[in-house]
Formats: C-alpha cells, structure tokens, sequence
C-alpha cells in the first residue's frame, strides 16, 4: 500500500508542476501574476475557491470532529459554504465593478488614508504566515502517519507548492486547484460510497443504538453546545469578507457574474466534502476505537483499498496544498503591490516587481517552514489568526460602507480594539461570551463614537 501511496504523490506532485508550465505564459507581466487580466472563466474561480478552503481542518480535522462528536463535526465546514454565499450578498458586485484588488484599496479610498490600509496588509502577513506554516505541519504528520519522515514531507509540499505557485502566478494557482478540488471530491466521494456500501452506517446506528457513542451522533446539530456551534460556523463565515483572495477571485473573473455563480455553485460543491471526512472519522471511532486525526488514517490505510487509500491521501495533501498556493499570490499582492509600490518606491517597475516576487516567496516559505518544524502550540495559534484579521478589518469595511459618517480615525480606532480583543481572546487572557459575534461589539462601539468625534473630517461613502 505504501509503495501505492508514494507513486500516486509522485505523480501528482510532477502533475501540478507541469500544468503550471503549461500557464506560464499567463504570467509574463506583475499585473498578470497577481489577477490573470481579468480573464478567468467559471471553472478556474471554482477552483479558487474551493483550494482556499479545503485544507487538513477541513479534512483530516473533520474526521477528528466526526470521531468525537458526530455528524455535527460538519460544523466548520458548513461554515466554509455559507461563506460562498456571503459573497454574492454583500461584495460581489461592488468589488468587481470597482476593481477593488485587496481590502486595502477600498480602505484607502473610502477613508483617503494609508493608515486603514496598511493595518489590513500587515494583519493579512500575520495571519496568512499561521495558515500556512500549519498547512505545512499538518503536510508533514501526514508523513509521518505513512512511516517516512516528517520534516522530509513539510519540506517537499513546500517546494513543490512554491515552485507551480512562482512559474504561473494566479493562473497556476487557479488552474492546479481545479485538478486538486477534482482530486478532493472523487477520492473523499469514493472512500465515503465504498464504506456505506459495505455497511459502515449501519454500524454507527447499532453503535448508537447501544449506547457506544452519544445518541446524537448521527444529528446535524445536536452534538455542539450552542456558543461552541456559532464559533465553529461564524468566523468562518465571515472570514471571506476580509480574506485577500476574495478579492482577487472576485477580480480575476471575466465578468462579475461569473464570479458570482462560482463562488454559489463552489457553496453546493463544498457540501460532500465536509460530509464525507465526517462519516470516515465516525466509522473510525465506532470499528477501530480510534480518536482524533487518527480517526481518520486509521479507516482510511487499514480499510480501504491500496488504490482508494492512495486517492485519499493524495486527497489530503491536495488539500494542504490547495491552501497554501494562493498565499504566495497573496503576500506579493499586500506586500509588494500595496506596501512596496505604494508607500517606499511608487516608481519600481512590473518587471522589477516580478524579480522581486522570487526573493519574497522564497523568504516566506523559509519562515512557514521554520515554524512548522520547529513550532508547536504557537503553529496552532497562528492557524487562528483569521480571528485577528477579521478584528482588526471587518468593521472598518462593512462600516465604510454604510456609515456614511465614518472617519479614518473611526477606522483606526476600530481596528485597534478589535484586534486587542482578538489577541486577548487567542491567548485566553480575555474572552467575551459567544466571542465569534461579541467580538466586533467593542470595534462597532469604538468605530461609531470616534467617527462621530471626527465627522467634520469624514469622506463621503463609497456607493
């Protein structure tokens, strides 16, 4: 079976390399590199979207979920649906028409400020550091799992990932998302039918029955205490309006309905894959005894297989690297574009920027493995940093929008508390109740009366 394993990943990893060899020439400028001219079409966004969100917490964590808790373990990954329908609500339309190609745009415009701006990008380099550098960990203790070494696998998908992301820009990343969102489906899809078809349900409910696993392990909802349930679908949900890819998704797009019938369309595709890691974990607790990610490996290397099993873990590393591809498009969209050209030399040129994008990838992947192989607690609390991020910008967005009173002061205000919350609640100083919507209370508050404070300086709203 190992030997299996290790021919499918080998093939795949030199797959993702060459697709992206194959888009090179969509990456022959800076501009192009981060937004692919505004040309790609419904299934190249699906596949955006769906890379962004199906990392291991998703998976190989859904599993986890599943094992301890049910069917309820869905949880997050419902979360990750509804956030594809945020989207279409609240910021389709209005990011694509304006071009908006970074949260930072708009705070700069609608606040006529650096300041708002820059607190998003530098917000945006800490928390997509965490992502990444866990997606990294996460790569790494599923090589270990199958026997070889761990550092060996954090340093493999690394490479592996940095090289198809720097040959083709957005392009590449889109267009290898799309085959590892492919690959997601079918192995998650062939894994969940084979297990019901040979009476793995079945085995839950006398599992259930008996009283071997709570009784409402097979219920939706019933496994979670109500303010464990709201953090586990609404930061999530809501992380979408200040991720830096949903906007260059949304920008990338040919028009703006393309955009959004793939992020609706990416909501449904979403659905099997946070069910079926769910069933897996389940059927691992209820036949093996296993618990936590084990759960998960343990169904999937001593049940199914060699061929399904291999599909699987190609899956799972698709996964982690479906994550992390867009972060490197990210970084040079916030980091260079927004902060370098912007603010230190408004003169560099694409060409300029494309070199200096190598070097700053290359920096970045030297830090995110630094962290995944040395790092253990920190690694898992900066895999939460969607949680400063969205203290730190949420308000200061969706405020912009429809407070027409709203000031840069308001803004900066607003960010600063928000994210002092945040910081307090990662580091279990300070947690408000139901913290996953208290949270931008205090930010609302600050954003609100220092606006009011500063309204004769205020701008007016963008519309």
């Amino acid at each position: 079976m190992l030997t299996t394993i290790v021919i499918v990943m080998v093939i795949y990893f030199a797959a993702m390399i060459g697709i992206s060899w194959m888009g090179k020439k969509h990456a022959e400028n800076f501009s192009d590199y981060l937004n692919n001219g505004r040309s790609t079409g419904l299934l190249m966004v699906i596949g955006g979207c769906m890379g962004a969100h199906i990392g291991n917490g998703l998976v190989v964590g859904g599993g986890a979920e599943g094992a301890s808790i049910g069917l309820s373990g869905i949880a997050y990954g419902i979360g990750c649906c509804i956030s594809y329908l945020v989207i279409p609500l609240i910021m389709n339309d209005f990011v694509y028409k304006r071009n908006i190609q970074s949260l930072a745009d708009y705070l700069r415009d609608r606040y006529g400020s650096e300041g708002p701006a820059q607190i998003y990008n530098f917000a945006t380099v800490f928390s997509y550091i965490g992502l990444m550098a866990g997606q990294l960990m996460a790569g790494g203790a599923l090589f270990e799992a199958l026997g070889m070494n761990r550092y060996l696998g954090i340093v493999v998908i690394a490479v592996v990932v940095f090289a198809y992301s720097q040959i083709s820009g957005l392009w590449g990343a889109f267009a290898t998302s799309v085959i590892q969102s492919g690959v997601i489906l079918l192995g998650l899809l062939a894994a969940g039918v084979y297990l019901v078809s040979n009476g793995a349900w079945g085995e839950i409910q006398q599992a259930m029955a008996a009283g071997t696993v709570p009784a409402t392990y097979t219920s939706i909802v019933g496994g979670y205490a109500p303010a464990v349930l709201i953090g586990l679908v609404v930061p999530v949900s809501l992380q979408v309006l200040t991720d830096q890819m949903s906007y260059q998704r949304i920008t990338c797009a040919k028009s703006a309905s393309t955009s959004r019938n793939a992020h609706l369309l990416s909501a449904l595709l979403m659905v099997p894959v946070c069910v079926m890691p769910c069933i897996i974990g389940m059927y691992g607790r209820v036949h093996f005894g296993a618990e936590g990610n084990n759960a998960f490996f343990t169904v999937v290397l001593n049940v199914l297989p060699p061929v399904f099993a291999a599909l699987v873990v190609t899956a799972v590393i698709a996964a982690v690297m479906s994550t992390i591809d867009c972060v490197f498009i990210s970084f040079s969209q916030v980091l260079l574009n927004d902060f370098y050209r912007r603010r230190i030399n408004p003169d560099v040129t694409d060409k300029q920027l494309s070199k200096m994008t190598l070097g700053l990838n290359v920096i970045i992947c030297v830090v995110a493995i630094g962290f995944a192989v040395t790092a253990t607690s920190l690694v898992g609390l900066l895999s939460n940093c969607y949680l400063f991020l969205e203290g730190a910008c949420l308000v200061p967005f969706l405020g912009g929008r429809w407070y027409k009173r709203a000031t840069k002061q308001g803004a900066i205000a607003s960010s600063i508390v928000g994210a002092g919350i945040a910081v307090l609640e990662m580091f279990g100083i300070f947690s408000l109740p139901y913290s996953a919507i208290t949270l931008f209370i205090p930010s609302l508050i600050a954003f609100v009366i220092v606006s009011m404070m500063t309204s004769g300086k205020a701008e007016p709203a963008a519309q």
